[in-house]
C-alpha cells in the first residue's frame, strides 16, 4: 500500500510539473492588453462608467467584474457559462452590439481564452485554471435524490491505506442521504460499508492525514472530507462517490482542519479549526472567497443549511453562531449551551438546528426567531455528536457509550447498545434504517433501526486483502475439514441405520410369524372349547356313557392343558417379539434421526464451506483488482514520467529556440540599426542625387538643344561639302591639267 501512496504522490507532482509547463508555453490573455481594446472598439459607447446601459460597465476590470442589473455576466474559469460571451457571439440574445454582425472570431476567441484563463487583470497578474471536474461536476448539482439508482461505490480497491493493530478513536462517520452507505474515518483513510449488509464496498486514500469531518453533497454523489496532521497542515478534498476520484481540493491550514461542509449547491467548501476562523472557498478554483472571524476558541462544527441560506458554527466554549452563507456577515449568535458545542445538522427543511453539547443537552433553534425552541438531556457526561434523517428523527451519540434515536418532540425512540467505551461519532441514514457508531476505542457498530439487536461490527481500519485472502483460505481449510468430519459421521450414521432397519425388518417378520401362532393356537383353544362344552353337553345327556366321557374328557383336559401351555408360551413369545419390535423401532427411529442431523450438518457445512469459498473467491478477485489498479497506476507513472521528460525536451529546446531567436534578433537590431544609418547616409546621397539629376536633366536638355543646333550645322555643313565635294569633280573633270599641275 506504500506503494500506492507513493505513486499517488509521484502522479501529483507529475501533473504540477505538466501544469507548469503548459502555463510557461501558453500566452496570457489579459483585460489591459487584449480585451479592454476589444471593449472600447464594440461596447463603451453604451457600457461605461459614464453611460451604464443595464448598469453594466466594460471600460474598467472592476466594472466588467461586476456585472450589471442582471448580475455577473463573466463566470471565472467558465467561458461557455459567461452571459457575455453567448452575447457577443449571437449565441443569446439580445445580440451585441445592437444591430450589427458579430464582432470578429479572432476578437471572440481572445475572450473566451480570457476567461478560461480566471481573467487576468493585467501582466502580473496569474492565470488561474479551472477545475475541469469541478466544473462538471457543479453543473449537475441537485439538492434532492438524484435520477436513477443512488450513487454507490463502484471502482473502489477494498485494501487498506494503512494496516494497525487497533483502530484509533473514531473521529469522523457520515451516511449518505440516498443510498445504503456509511463511510467511516480512519487512519489516511475513509473506509466505505453497506449499511444493510456491513460489507466494504472500498478504501478513499487521505494521504493528507487523519480524517475529521466527513459530508455528503446533498445528492449523495459526492463525498467532503476534511482533516490532516495536527499542528501541521490541514485540507478538505472533494472526491467522486462511485469512483473515489478526486475532483477538487481546498485550503491549505497550517493547523489540522476539525470540520467542513459543502454548500448545496457545491459551489463553496467552508471549514475551519484550531485557528478560531471560518474561512470559505470557491470549489472549482480553490481559491480563499470569505473569512469569518468571531470564534473565541476551536471550532468543531460546520454546517450549510440544506436550502444554502445560512451557516451555522460552533466552538469549544459553547459558542454557537448562524451566519449568512453568501456573505458571511452574521445572522445570530444563539446562547443556551453551558459547555463545548461538539456537533450541529439542520432539518431537511433548514428552519431548525439541532446542537449536541457536552453539558448533555440537545437543543432545537427555530431559525427565522433565532431562539430555542426544545431541550433535553439525552446523554449523562455529555452529547458528541447529532444527525437528522429526512423523517426528521435525530440520532445521538454520548459519553455514556450509548446511541439513541429520538422523534421531533425529543421523545426517545430506540437505544442502541454495544460500544465499549464513550461513543464519540454517530450517523444515520437519509430513511433512518439505519443507525451507525463508533467510540473511543475504535469500535464501529451498524444497527438497523428495526432490530437493534442485529447489530454488525465494521472496522475503520479493516483486514488488508492478503489478510482477508489468508483467513478465508483458513476459513474454506477448517469448514472442509469440518465438512469431511460430518461426512464421515453421516455415513457411519446411514451404516447403522441401514443396520437398524434389517434388524427391524427381521423383528417384524418374527413378530408376524408369533402373531400367526398366536391365532392358530387361540384358534384350536375356540375349537376345543366347542368340544369341550359338546363333550359336556353329551356327558349330561349320555350319563350311560359317563366313564368313557370322563376318561374322554381327562383326555381332553390334557390336551387342553397341553395346549394352553403352549398358548401361554407363544403369548410370550408374542410379547417378547413386540417387545424387540418396539425396541428395534426405537432404536431404527434414534438412528434415522441422527443420520437426519448428520446429513443436516453436512449440507450446513456444504452451505459454510461455499461461503468461505465465496469469500476466497471475492479475495482473490480484489487481490487482482488492486495488483492491476497498482500496474495501472504504475503505467500511469512512467507514462508521466516521459511525458514530462518530453515536455521538458520540448520547453528547453523552445528555450533554446528562444535564445537562439533573442540572439538572433539583437543581431538583427544590430543589422537594422547599421543599415538604418546606410539608409540615411543613402537617403542624403539620393537627395544630392537627384538635385544633380535635376540639374544633369537641365543640362541634358541644354545639350540636346545644342546637339539639335549642332545636327542642323553638320547637316548643312555636309550638303555644303557635298556640294564643294561636287564642284572639285566638276573642277578637275574641266581642268584636268591643272589638277595634276596642283
Amino acid at each position: 500500500m506504500k506503494y500506492s501512496i507513493l505513486s499517488l504522490m509521484l502522479l501529483v507532482g507529475v501533473s504540477g510539473t505538466l501544469l507548469a509547463a503548459e502555463e510557461a508555453a501558453e500566452k496570457k490573455i489579459t483585460f489591459e492588453e487584449h480585451i479592454k481594446p476589444i471593449f472600447r472598439e464594440h461596447c463603451t459607447a453604451c457600457h461605461s462608467e459614464g453611460d451604464k446601459a443595464s448598469d453594466l460597465a466594460l471600460d474598467t476590470y472592476a466594472g466588467a467584474m461586476a456585472g450589471g442589473s442582471s448580475g455577473a455576466v463573466i463566470a471565472e474559469g467558465n467561458a461557455s457559462g459567461s452571459r457575455l460571451l453567448k452575447l457577443v457571439a449571437h449565441d443569446e440574445r439580445p445580440f451585441m452590439p445592437p444591430d450589427q454582425d458579430p464582432i470578429p472570431k479572432e476578437q471572440i476567441e481572445l475572450i473566451k481564452t480570457w476567461i478560461d484563463q480566471g481573467m487576468p487583470e493585467n501582466a502580473g497578474s496569474k492565470i488561474k485554471r479551472s477545475n475541469a471536474a469541478a466544473a462538471a461536476m457543479l453543473s449537475t448539482s441537485s439538492l434532492g435524490k438524484p435520477e436513477g439508482p443512488p450513487p454507490m461505490p463502484e471502482a473502489l480497491l477494498r485494501q487498506p491505506i494503512v494496516q494497525t493493530q487497533r483502530s484509533a478513536a473514531i473521529a469522523a462517520m457520515a451516511a449518505s442521504p440516498w443510498a445504503p452507505l456509511v463511510v467511516v474515518g480512519g487512519q489516511q483513510q475513509v473506509c466505505c460499508y453497506h449499511s444493510e449488509t456491513g460489507q466494504l464496498l472500498g478504501v478513499i486514500p487521505f494521504p493528507e492525514g487523519e480524517p475529521q469531518s466527513l459530508s455528503f453533497t446533498r445528492d449523495g454523489k459526492q463525498l467532503l472530507i476534511a482533516g490532516g496532521k495536527h499542528s501541521h497542515s490541514g485540507c478538505a478534498v472533494l472526491v467522486d462517490v462511485a469512483s473515489g476520484e478526486r475532483i477538487a481540493k481546498v485550503g491549505d491550514e497550517l493547523d489540522i482542519v476539525l470540520a467542513a461542509d459543502i454548500s448545496p449547491d457545491k459551489q463553496r467548501i467552508a471549514l475551519a479549526g484550531p485557528s478560531k476562523i471560518v474561512r470559505i472557498f470557491d470549489t472549482a478554483s480553490g481559491e480563499l472567497v470569505v473569512e469569518m472571524k468571531k470564534h473565541t476558541d476551536w471550532i468543531y462544527a460546520v454546517r450549510y443549511s440544506p436550502d444554502g441560506v445560512l451557516l451555522a458554527t460552533s466552538d469549544r466554549s459553547n459558542g454557537l453562531i448562524v451566519w449568512e452563507a453568501d456573505t458571511g456577515r452574521l445572522y445570530s449568535e444563539l446562547k443556551g449551551h453551558t459547555s463545548e458545542i461538539r456537533s450541529l445538522d439542520f432539518r431537511s427543511d433548514s428552519n431548525v438546528l439541532v446542537s449536541g453539547s457536552l453539558d448533555g443537552n440537545i437543543k432545537l433553534w427555530d431559525m427565522f426567531e433565532s431562539k430555542e425552541i426544545k431541550s433535553w438531556g439525552a446523554h449523562s457526561g455529555g452529547v458528541t455528536s447529532v444527525a437528522f434523517a429526512h423523517n426528521g428523527f435525530i440520532a445521538s451519540a454520548g459519553r455514556d457509550a450509548r446511541v439513541k434515536l429520538w422523534n421531533g418532540n425529543g421523545e426517545l425512540q430506540k437505544e442502541f447498545q454495544g460500544l465499549q467505551e464513550a461513543a464519540l461519532e454517530v450517523a444515520v441514514t437519509g430513511d433512518a434504517a439505519a443507525v451507525a457508531g463508533g467510540d473511543w476505542h475504535g469500535h464501529v457498530q451498524l444497527w438497523p433501526a428495526s432490530d437493534p439487536a442485529q447489530a454488525k461490527l465494521i472496522a475503520a481500519n479493516p483486514p488488508s486483502i492478503e489478510q482477508r485472502l489468508q483467513q478465508a483460505l483458513a476459513a474454506v481449510d477448517a469448514k472442509q475439514n469440518e465438512l469431511s468430519a460430518a461426512e464421515a459421521a453421516a455415513a457411519q450414521a446411514a451404516t447403522q441405520a441401514t443396520s437398524a432397519q434389517e434388524r427391524l425388518a427381521a423383528a417384524q417378520t418374527a413378530a408376524t410369524q408369533s402373531t400367526a401362532q398366536l391365532e392358530q393356537l387361540a384358534a384350536q383353544e375356540k375349537q376345543l372349547t366347542g368340544r369341550l362344552e359338546a363333550v359336556d353337553t353329551k356327558i349330561a345327556e349320555l350319563q350311560a356313557q359317563l366313564a368313557a366321557a370322563q376318561a374322554e374328557r381327562k383326555t381332553l383336559d390334557a390336551e387342553r392343558a397341553q395346549n394352553q401351555q403352549s398358548v401361554t408360551k407363544a403369548q410370550a413369545e408374542a410379547a417378547s417379539a413386540s417387545d424387540k419390535l418396539a425396541t428395534a423401532t426405537a432404536a431404527h427411529q434414534k438412528l434415522s434421526e441422527a443420520a437426519k442431523q448428520a446429513q443436516q450438518q453436512r449440507d450446513a457445512l456444504a452451505a459454510q464451506l461455499a461461503t468461505a469459498q465465496a469469500a476466497a473467491d471475492e479475495a482473490q478477485a480484489d487481490k487482482a483488482a488492486i495488483d492491476a489498479r497498482a500496474a495501472a497506476i504504475a503505467q500511469a507513472e512512467q507514462q508521466a514520467a516521459q511525458q514530462v521528460v518530453s515536455l521538458s525536451g520540448q520547453v528547453q529546446s523552445i528555450q533554446q529556440q528562444q535564445a537562439a531567436q533573442q540572439s538572433a534578433a539583437e543581431k538583427l537590431a544590430a543589422e537594422l540599426q547599421g543599415l538604418t544609418d546606410q539608409l540615411s547616409a543613402l537617403q542624403m546621397r539620393l537627395a544630392e542625387a537627384q538635385q544633380a539629376r535635376e540639374q544633369a536633366n537641365q543640362n541634358l536638355q541644354k545639350l540636346d538643344s545644342q546637339v539639335s543646333e549642332l545636327q542642323q550645322q553638320l547637316e548643312s555643313a555636309e550638303q555644303q561639302a557635298a556640294d564643294a565635294q561636287a564642284a572639285q569633280q566638276l573642277f578637275e573633270q574641266a581642268y584636268p591639267g591643272l589638277s595634276q599641275i596642283r
